[in-house]
């Protein structure tokens, strides 16, 4: 089928105007791009490349070079950047000029929100300008787009300027900065000078020799004396250093008191002592065994992707791993002349000393797999001075230290608490989790005697077989609780706060066979300042925990418990039972879901692979009978089409994501994307077949009469489809009535989205009433459809409606609500055979055969 003329025509000079806009657009962006010599050529005299390669980096930058910044209001607002104040410049040409150390350099400075860098970056720069290698100035001018505190896009210009930035860097090496704008104060893309700060990455040179400050290293804090250090694998230090070493708890001395400056190598302003201390590495060598990090003091221990920098209370230091002696020294400095501007920092007061190692055994009274201190080479008559700190590694502690082990010491308080509680086996059919298996693991809601309500965690620390009775294994178990106390204000309205946070370390026994876990637990407190004298542990603590059995339906699936103080209640340690009931199983039920999935990503594929099959089939049919194309419905192959056409765009990102499922969920993901490939194909042949029909009807000789037997088909269908709409709508609407939504909250309620997919589905099931209409008003006789597609489409989509019949059928006893479904899939079921029936004797004894013979009479 050709195009007409003028057709072409039109397509042609839209062609043209697009393009001519196109190149207008790019014209016009070129001749308004920011000078460089207007605003730099005093800082980096403007060159030219003198090759046309080109590199990614240049200097101490990669392709990709963090930083951290302050200022911007007017564009970086709170509001806009939430609580990051990170940037980073992407290198994206760097180039040798003809002159002497100069670079030309291109680039995109972007400031980074709280969240993802790229969807939700506030602000970016398209950059461009040279460096000099000997002064090590960087100046780079250009534009970019912002979002105003209203949502209105901005398109801000700003000149971009960097100083020491060398070629290579060390420990006291820090890039400074500023960005300042370029438009008028007044004007709306106008923002207030940014200060920025640089971390050199590449070209590092370390030079910090532990063995030159030897005798620094060699004290040690009482409270990390006599603890067995884990040694280092081979090839593993760097993936240890950045999976592993990321955020501790601080606990400092006796002498300790809040607002007490000698207690911390940094300046803490709000009065009290921080409680976390995390580190960022900057670089790693695994083969020099030497890392670069950020040292950061903070008050919370969550730590996001793109954190806040204060160079108040962070520090900076290069370490090295010590074979013989086990332990990673760290030589650490402060940022210093930090002001309201950071263009004058710098690194110096280098006089901090930090050392950690990994454990090598844990214990209920210390889970810690890292331990560490940070101490001053200064004298306590000297400026600058503190006291020696300690801290541990918080977390799961049992991840990602190789040999650790956990030493069980609790036997004796085990053995007259929980052993004499063993139950001897009732039911030996009945089967409950392994002391392997993942379902140990679960979370928990708790509810204590003084109206205290909250949830918590329980988390295996340790499995140990290593008991003379084959039932009873050796456990330990990390519980977190946090709980709240309803209170009720003057206005009568009840709130919560939390009031108590319980960290419990247990140790005990599990049966297998019975499933009940008893176990003995310490808990640990400290005051407000983490001051380590003042911390007290309490291990006068009691857990039982009965887990279900794993077949459903017996003891309601719920893992049910107490925690209890053996303590006298007049003990200042004692606390009230705690009741602890938890949802089970995560496993059996992740593993079903799995399943589940496959099961119809497999039905899917099947249906849409034979849907495939017969569709090629009816265009060989039609290629053999080109005579029989006018006759088919174009409302049927339209239904057909968008049937295919609305999936695909629904999951249109399934051939663009690269994420994989764990476990079976890959080959979940690799069906997904045969299912999408294979509804592609599918389409494109039923497109194909729309086309080929639309194109012979209207070259047929009897196309008016089939045209209009296509309008009234179509006005039925219309009003067949309102009226289900109706219907449709009346019944969701009865549904979201409250006294039937209570009446079925119980089996899940059923939301307007299911409606419509029901809606959606019968519409396509249908997908031949057009094609009976059709052929009873035109009185074809021909054989438009071939039985392999008659029969095949029929089958694809009886397929569902079988497979769901069955599932109904089987959880009718659990959901009175699926007999509602199971009835609908019968009738689906024979509407369907009906209609293809009806069609196959049209076919086959003429369009009319199906109406009453008085009817017939008259027609003839």
């Amino acid at each position: 089928m050709s195009m007409r003329p003028s057709i072409m025509m039109h397509i042609t000079k839209f062609t043209l105007l697009f393009l001519f806009i196109s190149f207008s657009a790019n014209s016009a962006e070129n001749e308004s791009e920011v000078s460089y010599s207007d605003h730099c050529s005093s800082v980096v005299p403007e060159s030219v490349p003198n090759s046309e390669s080109y590199n990614d980096s240049f200097g101490a930058f990669d392709g990709y070079s963090p930083g951290y910044y302050i200022g911007g209001n007017g564009i970086l607002n709170q509001k806009i950047t939430g609580i990051s104040n990170q940037f980073s410049f992407e290198t994206g040409y760097a180039s040798r000029t003809v002159a002497d150390g100069v670079w030309k350099i291109k680039g995109i400075l972007t400031f980074h929100g709280s969240y993802d860098p790229v969807l939700l970056s506030p602000f970016h720069l398209n950059l461009h300008g040279f460096w000099s290698e000997f002064s090590g100035n960087l100046c780079m001018v250009g534009t970019g787009s912002a979002y105003s505190k209203e949502g209105n896009l901005l398109t801000p210009s700003a000149v971009f300027k960097l100083r020491d930035l060398r070629n290579s860097s060390n420990i006291t090496a820090l890039i400074t900065g500023t960005l300042d704008s370029l438009s008028y104060s007044d004007g709306v893309d106008y923002f207030k000078p940014i200060s920025m700060i640089m971390f050199p990455v590449s070209n590092y040179e370390y030079a910090f020799d532990s063995r030159e400050f030897e005798d620094e290293f060699a004290t040690e804090s009482d409270a990390l004396m006599n603890f067995p250090s884990s040694e280092l694998p081979s090839r593993s230090f760097c993936s240890m250093m950045l999976g592993n070493v990321n955020e501790f708890e601080l606990q400092y001395t006796s002498d300790c008191t809040s607002g007490k400056q000698n207690c911390l190598p940094v300046v803490w302003l709000n009065g009290y002592s921080p409680r976390f201390l995390s580190f960022s590495s900057i670089r790693c060598s695994e083969v020099e065994k030497r890392i670069r990090v950020l040292v950061e003091f903070r008050n919370t221990s969550h730590v996001g992707k793109y954190p806040s920098f204060n160079p108040y209370t962070t520090l900076i230091g290069e370490g090295t791993w010590d074979d013989k002696k086990k332990r990673l020294f760290v030589f650490v400095c402060r940022i210093l002349d930090i002001r309201e501007s950071w263009s004058n920092a710098h690194v110096g007061d280098c006089t901090t000393r930090l050392s950690f190692r990994f454990s090598a055994v844990l214990s209920i009274q210390d889970t810690s797999s890292t331990r560490g201190q940070i101490w001053t080479t200064k004298t306590a008559n000297d400026s600058g001075y503190f006291n020696r700190i300690v801290f541990r590694s918080i977390g799961n502690p049992m991840q990602g230290v190789p040999g650790l082990k956990y030493e069980y010491t609790e036997f004796n308080r085990v053995k007259n608490l929980c052993l004499r509680n063993v139950r001897p086996v009732r039911n030996k059919a009945q089967r409950y989790p392994s002391g392997h298996s993942t379902n140990m693991k679960f979370d928990m809601l708790v509810i204590s005697s003084e109206r205290k309500y909250g949830w918590g965690s329980a988390n295996p620390l340790d499995i140990d077989d290593q008991l003379p009775a084959a039932r009873l294994i050796n456990v330990s178990y990390e519980v977190s609780i946090t709980l709240e106390t309803p209170r009720e204000d003057d206005n009568g309205v009840y709130f919560a706060y939390i009031e108590q946070k319980l960290e419990i370390t247990a140790e005990g026994i599990y049966d297998s066979e019975t499933g009940t876990l008893c176990m003995v637990g310490c808990r640990k407190s400290a005051s407000e300042n983490q001051v380590l004298d003042n911390a007290f542990i309490d291990c006068g603590i009691l857990l039982n925990f009965q887990f279900a059995p794993l077949e459903p339906n017996q003891n309601e699936g719920c893992i049910v418990g107490s925690i209890e103080s053996t303590r006298k209640s007049s003990d200042l340690l004692y606390f009230h039972r705690l009741d602890v009931s938890s949802a089970t199983y995560k496993t059996d039920r992740r593993r079903s879901l799995i399943w589940t999935m496959d099961v119809e990503t497999t039905k899917v594929l099947l249906t849409n692979t034979l849907m495939c099959i017969f569709v090629g089939l009816q265009l060989y049919h039609v290629k053999k009978n080109p005579k029989v194309l006018p006759s088919i419905s174009l409302v049927m192959l339209v239904i057909l089409n968008l049937g295919h056409m609305v999936p695909l765009v629904l999951d249109s990102q399934t051939l663009c994501s690269h994420k994989v499922l764990p476990h079976n969920g890959g080959l979940i993901g690799l069906n997904k994307v045969i299912v999408t490939t294979v509804m592609v194909v599918t389409f494109l042949l039923l497109f194909r077949l729309l086309q080929l029909t639309a194109s012979a009807r209207s070259h047929d000789s009897n196309r008016k009469k089939l045209w209009h037997a296509e309008e009234k088909t179509l006005l039925v269908i219309a009003f067949l489809y309102a009226a289900a709409a109706k219907f449709m709508l009346l019944a969701a609407w009865e549904n979201r009535r409250p006294h039937v939504a209570l009446l079925l909250s119980s089996y899940g309620q059923n939301s307007i989205c299911n409606y419509l997919k029901s809606y959606a589905g019968s519409i396509l099931d249908s997908f031949l009433l057009p094609q009976v209409l059709v052929n009873m008003f035109s009185n074809s006789r021909q054989k438009s459809l071939g039985c392999s597609f008659l029969i095949g489409i029929t089958f694809v989509r009886l397929v569902p409606h079988a497979y769901d019949l069955h599932c109904n059928l089987s959880n009718v006893s659990l959901n009175p609500d699926r007999s509602v479904s199971a009835a609908w899939d019968v009738t689906m079921l024979w509407g369907l055979l009906v209609l293809a029936a009806i069609i196959f004797v049209q076919q086959k004894s003429g369009a009319h055969c199906i109406l009453p013979s008085r009817q017939l009479d008259l027609d003839n």
